[in-house]
């Protein structure tokens, strides 16, 4: 679930739609894209003089974005801090206002121990707490090579025993990305951005679903034709 952003122009590049969680490009909405609604509502960048006259340099910007896909709208704000000129500036933050962001949740057939590591790192990385989301996000990898049977002395060598169990290499390397991740900021204390964080995060929930909710689904698909190959042959005389 990568955070959406906006660049300096208030444009949205393509991203994962927080409606219908596909990844897809935004346009935007209408000419009201632009409008600053903070500390006093108008269209136009704010001038000199009206920075001067609320005695702030930092307005907030509402951006209406619409998916690609579902159409749907998706609000977001720009936190800016203009310059002294009053018409260039930085962006400090990008908010997601609408619909709210809500945590990660993986499928059931995961193991619980699993689910609630990550569960944790999701509710950690909505708050914006994004060292803790690290952390939280290799718990739930530690926990994924022990239910997976992996060994090894630490962390890094039972990713990379996971090959043994008959998990791809690819997903091998994504999961050791989220070992790393944690690592700098368990013992490194380093700070991450919102895409770097969702980034792992989203390694870990495509190898979970790879590992786990794939072949559930396979079995619920094989008993599903099982069960009507037993109620034909039930009917027939």
């Amino acid at each position: 679930m990568t955070s959406l952003t906006v660049d300096q122009n208030g444009l949205v590049p393509p991203g994962l739609c927080p409606n219908c969680h596909l990844h897809t490009g935004f346009s935007l909405r209408s000419s009201d894209f632009s409008t600053y609604v903070w500390p006093h509502v108008q269209t136009e960048p704010p001038s000199v003089e009206h920075q001067l006259k609320f005695g702030v340099r930092t307005w907030l910007r509402q951006i209406l974005a619409r998916c690609g896909s579902c159409a749907r709208t998706v609000v977001l704000h720009q936190l800016i801090r203009f310059h002294e000129d009053g018409k260039t500036g930085e962006v400090l933050r990008v908010i997601q206002a609408w619909p709210e962001r809500r945590p990660r949740e993986l499928h059931t057939s995961v193991p619980d121990a699993v689910r609630d590591l990550f569960a944790e790192g999701a509710r950690a990385e909505v708050a914006e707490a994004y060292r803790a989301a690290g952390a939280m996000y290799r718990a739930a990898v530690e926990e994924l090579c022990k239910d997976l049977g992996a060994e090894g002395n630490g962390l890094a060598r039972k990713i990379d025993d996971l090959v043994n169990r008959g998990v791809a290499r690819e997903i091998v390397e994504d999961l050791h990305e989220a070992r790393i991740l944690g690592n700098w900021s368990l013992h490194d204390g380093l700070e991450f951005s919102a895409e770097e964080v969702a980034d792992v995060a989203d390694l870990i929930a495509e190898a979970i679903h790879i590992l786990y909710v794939q072949p559930e689904e396979r079995r619920a698909m094989r008993d599903a034709r099982k069960a009507r190959r037993d109620a034909f042959a039930a009917g027939k005389p």
